[in-house]
């Protein structure tokens, strides 16, 4: 067994108290909530908003049935008491265009958090993929509310593949990518208390850079983190009916838009939520 893998089983129940008291004091997880079950953490922090609730609000459950992936395509499942699945509400006041610096500090805080929980080292996929070996671990989903023309909250949810079989989680709807488990990768149960508790920690300190305007380290470990960089990618446009366009993966703007060149040497940006991608292997 790893030395940094705890000896959690995967039947045991999220100790979210613990949780609690370990991010007391800080923005993000001011306020902790915990469901057994629940459809989607995303839905359930976009009703809290609604209803007034405080920036940092999180939301935890032991088992999601109905998570979303980017663009509602790929339904992200979280067997109960295995996995990862929160959600936290913000009020970043950031302009629109710059809302995809979220979830580059989401994707770090996520790799950060598993790197320092269980020294396990993942990587990100371009545009919201936590990979390992190649395989998808986990998932960022940042969603915006907007409220006459203008952005009322952010709701950021990120999902983990914890102690469960890569096999019970099935096949994904992007073939191109198999899914991981925590399980699978280090060969060993991992307490889930000490991942979310890095998990808030990690996003607590991004977000405050974020806000102060620091933002370049997280760009810099963000685009370090990728493995879409100089990778072969198919892309297919959410909006198009064309054919799909290949090219280079060469480069990520500050905002988080993939910078990619064509065969004929132009080079195109595609921000998220704008296309799906698939890195391919040369033969």
């Amino acid at each position: 067994m790893n030395a940094h893998v705890s000896r959690f089983t995967s039947h045991a129940p999220l100790d979210w108290r613990s949780v609690a008291r370990a991010v007391a004091g800080q923005t993000v997880g001011c306020d902790v909530r915990y469901l057994q079950v629940t459809g989607s953490t995303n839905d359930d922090v976009r009703r809290l908003a609604e209803q007034g609730a405080s920036e940092g609000t999180v939301v935890l459950a032991d088992a999601q049935t109905a998570g979303r992936g980017r663009a509602g395509k790929s339904p992200w499942l979280t067997p109960p008491r295995t996995s990862i699945a929160l959600s936290i509400l913000l009020h970043p006041h950031l302009p629109p265009e710059q809302l995809g610096r979220l979830s580059m500090a989401a994707g770090v805080a996520a790799i950060d958090a598993v790197e320092a929980a269980t020294a396990l080292r993942p990587a990100l996929k371009w545009p919201n993929d936590v990979v390992a070996g190649g395989r998808k671990l986990g998932g960022i989903l940042v969603e915006s509310v907007i409220r006459g023309g203008s952005v009322a909250c952010v709701i950021a949810g990120i999902g983990l593949n914890g102690n469960l079989r890569a096999s019970d989680l099935g096949p994904l709807p992007d073939a191109a990518v198999a899914p991981t488990s925590l399980l699978e990768e280090l060969g060993a149960p991992v307490g889930r208390e000490a991942i979310v508790i890095a998990l808030l920690r990690a996003f607590d300190s991004a977000y405050a850079a974020l806000r102060r305007g620091e933002f370049e380290a997280i760009w810099e470990r963000y685009r370090s983190a990728l493995t879409t960089l100089n990778a072969h990618v198919r892309i297919r446009e959410a909006t198009a009916e064309a054919d799909a366009i290949e090219g280079v993966a060469v480069d990520l703007t500050r905002d988080g838009a993939l910078i990619v060149r064509l065969p004929s040497g132009e080079r195109r940006i595609f921000g998220h939520g704008e296309v799906s991608v698939r890195m391919r292997r040369e033969t």
